[in-house]
């Protein structure tokens, strides 16, 4: 039997959920907005490098490398390039950010769910916006404006979308949001410093234990 191919919104929803990918975004967030989460989780979220050496990690670093040479080549750049950890960052981010536009509102806000209910996320999304997708509107947009400046002219928002589409683009930041905020609180690690405490004082103690 043949494999079935993933769909966009499959493909969409397994970006989302990528642990190793919300770890970034997360650390990302925490370390951004340090004032928000808290010294404890801020000393969390810097003791997380093992998500750079993860294999998904690698696969996106092993990307931009392939890509990087590719045009060094075309253009005849000596030497290798360098993909540094910010790089990685910046394009799982830029990955995160794309498939949430890719999403219906209505799996979006499923995704937010699962992670904010520990956290006391409370929101029902109104069922007329959970088919809108943020991308088609945005698209309808841009081809608006992009025929509008054709023209000599400038758009507003309001002078392509209805009014319920304003309201689904309004819930879509609202979500985009909400799911940084959710995967940020997951990853906060209030005891790191304490583990890592734990840690010392179990390997101090460890030959003791296994002498007896």
């Amino acid at each position: 039997m043949e494999n079935k191919q993933p769909t966009p919104r499959d493909i969409a929803i397994s970006t989302l959920e990528n642990k190793v990918f919300q770890g970034i975004v997360s650390k990302n967030q925490i370390l951004k907005n340090q004032f928000l989460y808290g010294k404890l989780a801020v000393n969390g979220a810097e003791n997380t490098n093992e998500l750079m050496n993860s294999e998904e990690a690698r696969k996106v670093r092993d990307n931009l490398y392939k890509k990087a040479k590719e045009k060094g080549d075309r253009l005849g750049v000596y030497g290798e390039p360098s993909i540094t950890d910010y790089a990685v960052s910046t394009d799982v981010i830029e990955q995160i950010e794309e498939n949430k536009s890719r999403l219906s509102l209505g799996d979006l806000e499923g995704i937010v769910k699962s992670l904010g209910k520990d956290f006391g996320y409370d929101f029902e999304m109104p069922k007329e916006l959970e088919k809108y997708i943020p991308a088609k509107l945005q698209e309808k947009m841009q081809i608006a404006a992009i025929k509008a400046s054709g023209d000599g002219k400038k758009i507003n928002p309001e002078d392509v979308l209805t009014e319920e589409e304003m309201k689904a683009l309004d819930v879509y930041e609202f979500l985009s949001e909400s799911y940084n905020r959710g995967v940020s609180l997951k990853a906060c690690n209030y005891f790191a410093d304490l583990n890592r405490l734990g840690a010392a004082i179990k390997e101090k103690y460890q030959p003791k234990e296994s002498k007896e």
